[in-house]
């Protein structure tokens, strides 16, 4: 069993993505939080919010999230995010 997982969530306006984020963070509901800009389906910006958090705490990152008003979208971290990139550990003939 994955001990991350990523939520990924997207929120309608600048303003209520900010909030969420800093609501999230001072709760410690995730390690990790990137907002990116995204197309939103009606005329104007979305923002996307991937998330990692500790398994324990997925539970209630998700109802956080779905008492704000978004959905959500969740999937276990497969890969090992402590490891270094490909391109940073390839030997090269640069120095």
């Amino acid at each position: 069993m994955a001990e991350f997982i990523e939520v990924r969530t997207t929120i309608e306006g600048h303003e209520q993505a900010a909030e969420l984020a800093h609501t999230i963070l001072l709760a410690e509901l995730a390690t990790s939080i990137d907002i990116a800009e995204v197309p939103a389906a009606e005329a104007g910006v979305s923002w996307q919010l991937t998330l990692i958090t500790p398994r324990e705490r997925a539970a209630a990152l998700e109802a956080h999230i779905t008492a704000n008003g978004g959905a959500v979208d969740a999937q276990p971290v497969l890969h090992d995010i402590d490891t270094y990139p490909d391109w940073l550990t390839e030997d090269t003939d640069r120095p």
